[in-house]
């Protein structure tokens, strides 16, 4: 048994709910990507028509991605598939997930809101 089996045997003796239809998962550090925003900036001068003149800018920032990944802790009781398990890391719609403030640093997110399994 690796460490990482080890570590998650012990989160999920602890775990004390049977969930009933969304999926338990631990996340895990932020994904970040790289984006570029542009924005206006006003020039100070008025056109002729009495508007102020704006001119762009674009800058590159490094943000957290719209998804993240985590590892599943529990699988809902009506889960009848078995492409996931628990244990396997997943990637979802953090928009979506709700903070499971009963068990620490754990989010619920609904079976259609993981869009994938990390290999």
């Amino acid at each position: 048994m690796s460490d990482e089996d080890k570590i998650l045997e012990t989160v999920l003796n602890r775990l004390n709910y049977k969930f009933l239809k969304d999926i338990l998962v631990k996340p895990l550090e932020p994904i970040m990507v790289t984006k570029e925003f542009t924005e206006q900036v006003p020039t100070g001068e008025v056109d002729e028509e009495g508007f102020n003149k704006y001119e762009t800018k674009t800058e590159t920032k490094e943000v957290e991605s719209e998804w993240a990944t985590g590892i599943v802790l529990a699988l809902p009781s009506s889960y009848k598939e078995d492409e996931l398990n628990v244990g396997d890391k997943v990637v979802y719609n953090k928009k979506f997930a709700k903070d499971f403030d009963l068990f620490k640093n754990s989010q619920l997110v609904k079976t259609y809101d993981i869009i994938a399994i990390c290999k």
